[in-house]
């Protein structure tokens, strides 16, 4: 608690055990609650299958989401082995607590411990996020591993030997989401701004290989068991016709490619903040624009970046991984339509430093510290409403 970021990591953790335990238990295929964590009756099946088995499950519908790099399985399977899917789901909530620290860590090193611990509560309380951390869902550990990233790489840029530990948690992010490929150009392109190219490509092609040792027999295995390193070609005769995309759209609504792209955007920014219950039930429509409203002020607030050098090279890399984060949910999205902000729980950490430093900038140094403790307030508030209203039975 002395560093001031362990008060929003324990309410992160507090707040994700109350979803976990107040959101039945998913065991199979007959539990009533099997989706109302998105995905989580595969989770639970893929989870299953690896503590039974040590193994990659076949590909089918029931282990869907086995599609994904499997470490979250793999991990969540010794969980499994201890205490079941509530065991699995409280090292989910730890995970999400984490994120939170990490945030915090990667924050202050470069704005300072006022704007970090902001940072570390809005992570902490975007109500969607507290809710699949309550789940099973490999987005947890990805969120993890990311956030854990650009805490390493607030360090490395502030000239500190940190090169291990971005090796160490890019491999971690590879091996639970693809979409964590996309630190491999964001730090690259963040070192070649600080240092130059040499110092750049030498450490990027070090976490490169570290991946790849890491992870390659993944994309190997995929090989034999889906005739593609991706299972890309088996994943679409699965969800073509369960989960169409554009062209849907197209010949249905007759919508171009900009109300479609706009339309995936926007579902994605709100269940970024707040969809529940399988995406059935959404945060009402006021909150939604107060949140946008608060959300574009900020921005506009962190609009003067500063004069570090470090900061800005961070805040390339974040620009970076959030647009090749973009791309790749577009790419899936066009094919088979799946607009959902958790996606984006990846980028959280500079999320929380970037919207966190705008939002104080509105105000005077004095009114700082008021305009920070009124506003998480209203987003404890907004959580403590969302327990109280989205969970089942209440």
């Amino acid at each position: 608690m002395r560093r001031r970021g362990g008060l929003p990591t324990l309410v992160a953790l507090l707040l994700g055990l109350a979803w976990a335990l107040g959101v039945p238990l998913v065991r199979g295929l007959d539990s009533p609650f099997g989706n109302w964590q998105p995905d989580e009756i595969s989770h639970v099946l893929t989870v299953r299958w690896w503590a039974a088995h040590t193994r990659l499950p076949p590909y089918n519908l029931e282990y869907g989401v086995s599609v994904h790099p499997p470490l979250y399985h793999m991990v969540g399977a010794l969980f499994w082995r201890l205490g079941g899917p509530l065991a699995v789901r409280v090292f989910s909530v730890l995970l999400g607590a984490l994120t939170v620290w990490m945030t915090f860590r990667a924050t202050r090193a470069l704005y300072g411990r006022q704007v970090g611990e902001l940072a570390a509560w809005l992570v902490a309380l975007v109500p969607m996020r507290a809710s699949l951390s309550g789940g099973m869902s490999n987005e947890n550990l990805a969120a993890l591993a990311a956030a854990a990233f650009f805490a390493a790489l607030a360090e490395v840029l502030r000239g500190r030997r940190r090169v291990g530990e971005l090796a160490l948690w890019c491999a971690v992010g590879v091996g639970s989401k693809l979409t964590c490929l996309g630190l491999f150009p964001a730090v690259f392109l963040a070192l070649v701004w600080r240092f130059g190219r040499k110092k750049a490509t030498k450490v990027t092609l070090a976490i490169l290989l570290t991946s790849v040792v890491a992870m390659g027999w993944w994309f190997l295995a995929n090989v034999s068991r889906c005739g593609d390193a991706l299972c890309k070609a088996s994943a679409d005769r699965l969800w073509d016709r369960i989960q169409p995309g554009y062209e849907r759209f197209r010949v249905e609504l007759k919508w171009g490619p900009p109300r479609y792209a706009f339309y995936v955007a926007s579902w994605c920014w709100r269940s970024f903040w707040g969809s529940f219950n399988g995406f059935l039930e959404h945060l009402p429509m006021p909150l939604f624009v107060s949140l946008l409203f608060w959300q574009t002020a900020a921005l506009w607030g962190a609009r003067r970046r500063g004069r570090s050098r470090a900061r800005r090279a961070w805040l390339i890399a974040g620009g970076i991984f959030f647009l090749t984060t973009s791309v790749l949910v577009l790419i899936f999205n066009w094919r088979h339509y799946s607009a959902q902000g958790r996606y984006f729980y990846v980028i959280l950490a500079p999320f929380g430093a970037i919207t966190g430093y705008g939002y104080l900038a509105l105000f005077p140094p004095k009114g700082r510290k008021r305009a920070a403790q009124g506003l998480v307030t209203a987003l404890i508030a907004l959580n403590l409403w969302c327990l109280w209203h989205y969970l089942p039975g209440s």
